[in-house]
């Protein structure tokens, strides 16, 4: 055999020795009560568009227009999900080429329809009639979550504040809910 064939020969079987022998550490199965598991899952909240044709006018001394839609939250009605929930963040992104500021008012209803939560922000209007993006974010604390968790349906309100300004435009709302789990009990 020549010498470095019996060089590379011994290299490999010192190689190979050592994988045989690694180290492993012992196993502590106990730390399995120490695990947790904190997903982040995104949820699609509510999307629309609307015109001016949309708007209905209330019976109110300043004259404001309203829309309104409510949906039911059916990630809410989880058991586990409402068990296991440590963190809510609601993102709401809107283009408006309406030339009045709008109130967007989100409202969290539990199965008897009384409010448990409520978000509510202005929407920036357009100057020329192109679009003007208003996005929005809140994120709930425990104190706040114990409402979330309560909660079934979202109802969603746009007030258009009137002004000289005639009534023609268009409003895209998106809207998403990005809520955290941590769970451990296996």
């Amino acid at each position: 055999m020549k010498p470095t064939l019996r060089i590379i020969s011994l290299f490999i079987c010192i190689i190979l020795c050592c994988i045989s022998y690694a180290c492993v550490d012992d196993v502590d199965f106990d730390q399995a009560d120490e695990i947790r598991i904190t997903p982040r899952v995104d949820a699609d909240l509510i999307f629309f568009t609307i015109e001016a044709v949309d708007f209905v006018e209330e019976e109110l001394p300043d004259a404001n227009f309203t829309v309104r839609d409510t949906t039911r939250l059916e990630f809410l009605n989880d058991e586990f999900v409402r068990e296991n929930l440590k963190e809510i963040e609601f993102l709401f992104q809107i283009d408006n080429t309406f030339e009045q500021s709008l109130i967007n008012r989100s409202v969290f209803l539990n199965n008897a329809g009384v409010p448990q939560y409520t978000i509510e922000f202005e929407v920036a209007p357009s100057t020329d009639g192109t679009p003007t993006q208003t996005s929005f974010t809140d994120t709930l604390d425990d104190e706040e979550l114990a409402a979330i968790r309560s909660s079934i349906q979202l109802a969603n309100e746009l007030i258009l504040m009137s002004n000289e300004a005639p009534i023609d435009g268009e409003l895209s709302l998106q809207s998403k809910a990005i809520y955290s789990l941590e769970f451990g009990d296996f």
